[in-house]
């Protein structure tokens, strides 16, 4: 998840570049934001958090991140 001590982290829009609707997009963000909130980072609970590690993404989208 870190390269060089940067969390390398995604938003909606880099979901619907990927060629995921709106819709999806925002579905699959809220999915994510809920794991990381139960996996106990509690913070993500904060509607205004509109970045999120590309591990999760890559996690509920099942799919490889790469640049």
């Amino acid at each position: 998840m870190k390269e060089g001590g940067i969390m390398k982290t995604a938003t909606r829009k880099d979901i619907i570049d990927l060629g995921f609707s709106q819709y999806y997009a925002d579905k699959s963000f809220k999915e994510c934001k809920r794991l990381l909130v139960n996996k106990g980072y509690s913070f993500y609970r904060n509607s205004k958090i509109k970045r999120i590690p590309i591990s999760i993404v890559e996690e509920v989208l099942h799919i490889s991140w790469e640049e």
